[in-house]
């Protein structure tokens, strides 16, 4: 087998296989994990989380590329912005990090994005303006559209949306850590074991602005066309993916958590798709880490 010696290909391991190192983007330190050689497939995750996410789907493709996960600026162990507030760690600020430290780690030709949650737009927007350099793209649980109404969303997560865009979203994040014991726990089927649960909560541990990219991540899902930016962008970027010719591979999720109607048939209008549905709610990787890794190993080795 190609798979790291230390991952089991059937238990949901909590150990991180890969060390843990960094590149320096815009005075910032950003956190990675590589493996490999090769054509890059890189792995982004969205909020809350870290490339812990990817610590048993990564082992799957090894021999296969040169295997990068980041973190997020603001996230992991990557660097939390200094002065930063209400206004920082919007989308187009992620932006800026990711392709810094794209370009710090080489990632320039025949790359293959592996995508979660936010992790979707940052990668696909790169994809976008680095077109010609790109092989495939895999995704699930991702953002893709804005949508009209909280009543878009069941009752509970549009009631959740809005306050956390309250004054009330400063306590419920910044304070109590909502995101991180409440939010991502409710997106996780199995009982998420304490050692996993403690690498997820660390780089959150500190209370205060240590947690605000956890809270403006949900700030900036565009819903009634707020924020501005951000619904544009999604319009042309779905747009875009329905008629470039990348292979791509949606990951759907059952029940899964964010992908609603209107998500999933913009999802399915893209081109080029392969679809395979794993169990799970918005964090699969926690219940079916196997299945996306060999799904995604098998997509990878046909391109």
């Amino acid at each position: 087998t190609r798979a790291h010696k230390s991952i089991s290909m059937t238990d949901i391991s909590p150990k991180m296989p890969y060390e843990k190192q960094f590149v320096e983007v815009l005075g910032q330190k950003m956190a990675y994990v590589e493996h490999g050689d090769g054509d890059p497939i890189v792995f982004l995750h969205g909020n809350a989380t870290s490339s812990y996410m990817w610590r048993n789907i990564m082992p799957h493709l090894e021999g296969q590329g040169r295997l990068i996960a980041l973190d997020n600026i603001g996230q992991g162990d990557s660097a939390r912005l200094p002065n930063s507030g209400p206004d920082t760690y919007t989308l187009a600020e992620h932006q800026t990090y990711i392709d810094g430290a794209l370009d710090a780690l080489g990632v320039a030709d025949n790359v293959t994005f592996m995508l979660h949650d936010w992790g979707g737009p940052l990668g696909i927007n790169w994809a976008h303006r680095h077109a010609d350099k790109i092989k495939g793209l895999a995704y699930s649980e991702v953002l893709v559209c804005n949508h009209e109404a909280y009543s878009d969303y069941p009752d509970a997560v549009g009631n959740m949306l809005k306050r956390l865009r309250t004054d009330e979203g400063e306590t419920l994040v910044l304070e109590n850590n909502f995101f991180v014991e409440n939010v991502f726990v409710a997106g996780v089927i199995r009982e998420i074991d304490e050692e996993t649960m403690n690498e997820v909560r660390r780089p959150y541990a500190e209370p205060g602005e240590s947690r605000r990219a956890t809270l403006t991540w949900p700030r900036q899902i565009p819903i009634e066309g707020d924020p501005a930016d951000v619904a544009a962008l999604m319009d042309v970027l779905s747009d875009w993916m329905q008629t470039n010719d990348i292979p791509k591979l949606f990951v759907n999720v059952d029940p899964g958590q964010i992908v609603f109607e209107k998500d999933l048939a913009i999802l399915r209008s893209w081109s080029h798709t392969t679809e395979v549905t794993v169990r799970g709610k918005h964090h699969p990787q926690e219940d079916s880490p196997h299945e996306i890794g060999k799904a995604l190993s098998d997509w990878y080795a046909a391109l």
